[in-house]
C-alpha cells in the first residue's frame, strides 16, 4: 500500500490489514451520482467502523478496447478528487486482457481473498466481469453467501434524466463547462507540468504558463476561460487559453494559463486547472496589439468574477 497525499492505494489483489467497505466501478470522471454512491460508502464504513474504499482503474479500459477518446479525469486527478471528497482508500486494478477474462465471481473472490470486506457499495446498473456478464442481483447472491453487507445505490438524476459520464463529457466537448461543473460537483480541471513555452505572451505583456496537456485526456472544446490555478497549494485566479494560437500561427493544442498576481518561477511545477467559466472562443488577431486588448478585457472578467 503507497500513500497519494491523503488518500492510500492498494493494488487490486494486494494484502491489507483492517476492514472495509468498497464502493465498486469505474468512477472515471466522478460526478454526483459517484459521488452520491462514495457517500453511501462512507456512511456504511462508518457504521461498521471500517475504512471506506473506491475501486478504479489505473488506465482507461476503453483504450485498451481501442474505444478511447480520452478520460475525463485520468487516474492521477481521480486520487486528487478522491482525496478531496475524503476517501480512505483507492483500490486501483489495471484493465488488461487477463482482466477483462475474469468471470464476475472470480473479480469478486479476488478482491475478498487479501482483504477483509464489510460491506459494498454498488449503483443499481452495475456490471462486473467478463463482457459485463455480472448483475446486482448475482452480487447480491454472492454477497449473502459471503456474508458481506451490499448497498445498492440509485441513480442521480437531473430533470428525470440519468447523470452519466456520457452526459459530462458531450457537455466539455460542447464547451458548456458550467453544466458540466454542476455535475461533476468540483469544478473540471487538468493536472499537469508546467513548460517552457515560446515566450509570445511575455512579449504582450501577459506571460502565460505552459501546461503540458495529457496524452490521456479528453480534449474539451477550444476556447478562452476563466479558470483558477493551484500553484504551490494556492489557488489564483488566471484567464486560460485552450487550443491553437491562430494570431501567432501556431498549430499545437496547448493550454497556457495567464495567472493573476503570480510573479514567481513556475517553470517544472506540477500545477492543477480549474475550469469555471467559458469567455470566449478562440481567434485570429490582426495584430499583437489587437490581442492584447482582449486579453485584458478577459482579466477584467477573471478579476470581476467571485469564485
Amino acid at each position: 500500500m503507497s500513500r497519494w497525499k491523503g488518500i492510500r492505494t492498494l493494488n487490486y489483489g494486494e494484502k491489507s490489514e483492517g476492514q472495509f467497505v468498497v464502493a465498486l466501478g469505474f468512477f472515471d470522471c466522478l460526478h454526483i451520482g459517484h459521488i452520491k454512491l462514495i457517500e453511501e460508502c462512507k456512511l456504511l464504513a462508518f457504521k461498521n467502523n471500517c475504512r471506506n474504499a473506491v475501486f478504479t482503474f489505473s488506465n482507461s479500459p476503453f483504450e485498451v478496447l481501442g474505444k478511447d477518446k480520452g478520460q475525463i479525469l485520468n487516474f492521477e486527478e481521480r486520487l486528487f478528487k478522491l482525496d478531496r471528497l475524503r476517501v480512505d482508500v483507492c483500490i486501483a486494478a489495471k484493465f488488461d486482457k487477463a482482466f477483462s477474462e475474469l468471470s464476475p465471481i472470480a473479480f469478486l473472490n479476488k478482491l475478498i481473498e487479501n482483504l477483509s470486506i464489510k460491506g459494498i457499495v454498488v449503483g443499481s446498473d452495475y456490471t462486473l466481469g467478463k463482457c459485463g456478464s455480472g448483475n446486482v442481483d448475482l452480487l447480491k447472491n454472492w454477497c449473502d453467501d459471503s456474508n458481506i453487507e451490499l448497498k445498492v445505490v440509485d441513480f442521480a438524476l437531473d430533470e428525470g434524466k440519468k447523470i452519466s459520464s456520457s452526459t459530462v463529457r458531450k457537455l466539455l466537448i460542447d464547451g458548456d463547462i458550467k453544466k458540466a461543473n454542476e455535475y461533476l460537483y468540483y469544478p473540471y480541471f487538468v493536472t499537469g507540468n508546467i513548460l517552457r513555452g515560446h515566450m509570445r505572451g511575455r512579449k504582450i505583456g501577459f506571460a502565460t504558463a505552459n501546461l503540458e496537456y495529457p496524452k490521456d485526456k479528453l480534449r474539451i472544446r477550444a476556447g478562452v476561460y476563466y479558470t483558477r490555478v493551484l500553484v504551490d497549494g494556492v489557488w489564483l485566479k488566471a484567464v486560460t487559453n485552450v487550443g491553437k494560437q491562430p494570431t501567432f500561427d501556431g498549430d499545437e493544442f496547448n493550454i497556457e494559463s495567464y495567472i493573476l498576481y503570480y510573479s514567481g518561477d513556475i517553470y517544472g511545477k506540477k500545477v492543477t486547472v480549474e475550469f469555471i467559466e467559458r469567455i470566449r472562443d478562440i481567434k485570429k488577431f490582426s495584430s499583437k496589439e489587437e490581442l492584447a486588448e482582449r486579453i485584458a478585457k478577459d482579466v477584467e472578467f477573471a478579476l470581476s468574477s467571485k469564485l
